[in-house]
């Protein structure tokens, strides 16, 4: 797991010196951190890829600092939103890029290239292929858990344990169509793989995306390709997050369901359970998953006037009205005053 001294560093707690020329009150001074620490990726055989992007800025912070508490090498491969068609003032910045706290919370950041339409696909492969190239500088890293910025380890703490599972297989994923028998989509959100079976995979994936198809080549059956033309073993979690209506493999992990990935790693898809929950008038998600920066300002407007004002007051008028302003379509959608709701604030379920 991770040292104090590696949580200071990642700026999860403070440092009591400011002049790290003696040693003080940390026990540490500026030629340990030189001796030991310049080459740090080194000391490692496992790295947690984060895959990542603008939409990802509501839970990064909280994700990434779980990432970095498995006391694993933490690289994420961030897609930036900026191009020559977009506005580029300082504003921008502000609302869709990352802040100093991001930055510091993982070891290492890789930016691609400018890449357009369909980021789940184009944007989702480029990153991890630059990505490759930094991990494959390093010959110690045996293992690659590929991960999304919005998915949340509340147990960082399991990942040596998600590793002896992996066992002699070459990949394994937190849910897999392949757990029914035959070769099936991967769902890429938090995939663990061996070194050799990572670099196999997106060489064959090259391949594919170098003259990119409209529409097609998703992540997951790139992947589930790439295990059966390449004969790779896949590992299946002995798990699966399963959908309480039919029975069938919930990809997303919706509920914050049962599972193997949940059982060790405390494993949770943040988006989709904020989702899920308020368009099935559920419990919404809670506060602390969510970045408040800027008043809560990597939010739509709309999250912000319903939902965040929940956040601020507790008053359940709001999750009311967040919920009638989200339904599904737009015929079913309500915009109505808070009080509307009732006039008096309500703090009771």
């Amino acid at each position: 797991m991770i040292t104090g001294l590696d949580k200071k560093l990642a700026g999860m707690e403070q440092f009591k010196d400011t002049n790290f020329m003696d040693r003080g009150h940390d026990d540490v001074n500026w030629f340990d951190l030189s001796m030991n620490h310049n080459s740090r990726p080194y000391d490692f055989d496992t790295v947690i890829l984060v895959t990542s992007h603008k939409g990802h800025l509501p839970f990064l912070k909280h994700t990434l600092r779980q990432y970095r508490l498995t006391g694993k090498f933490v690289l994420c491969a961030f897609d930036s939103p900026f191009n020559g068609m977009s506005a580029l003032g300082q504003e921008q910045m502000k609302t869709n890029f990352l802040r100093p706290d991001h930055l510091a919370l993982a070891h290492s950041w890789v930016f691609k290239h400018q890449t357009f339409d369909a980021p789940k696909r184009n944007g989702w492969f480029w990153d991890i292929r630059y990505a490759q190239g930094i991990i494959n500088l390093f010959p110690n890293l045996k293992y690659v858990f590929c991960v999304n910025g919005d998915g949340l380890w509340e147990k960082p703490e399991g990942v040596d344990d998600i590793i002896k599972l992996l066992g002699d297989n070459d990949l394994m994923s937190q849910a897999s169509d392949s757990s029914k028998g035959s070769p099936g989509s991967i769902h890429t959100a938090s995939v663990i793989y061996k070194i050799d079976a990572f670099n196999k995979i997106l060489e064959y994936m090259i391949d594919c995306m170098k003259v990119p198809i409209i529409g097609s080549n998703s992540a997951e059956v790139l992947l589930r390709d790439a295990v059966s033309l390449l004969e790779l073993k896949e590992g299946i979690a002995p798990k699966q997050p399963i959908y309480p209506q039919d029975g069938s493999i919930d990809m997303y992990a919706c509920y914050n369901q049962d599972s193997t990935w949940k059982d060790i790693l405390g494993f949770r898809n943040l988006p989709a359970e904020m989702e899920t929950a308020c368009e099935e008038r559920l419990e919404p998600l809670d506060k602390k998953y969510i970045d408040d920066f800027g008043d809560y300002i990597y939010l739509s407007s709309y999250e912000r006037n319903t939902i965040c004002n929940y956040y601020r007051t507790e008053d359940r008028r709001y999750i009311y009205q967040y919920w009638d302003q989200s339904a599904d379509s737009w015929w079913d959608r309500r915009f109505y005053s808070i009080e509307y709701y009732g006039r008096e604030p309500i703090y009771a379920k």
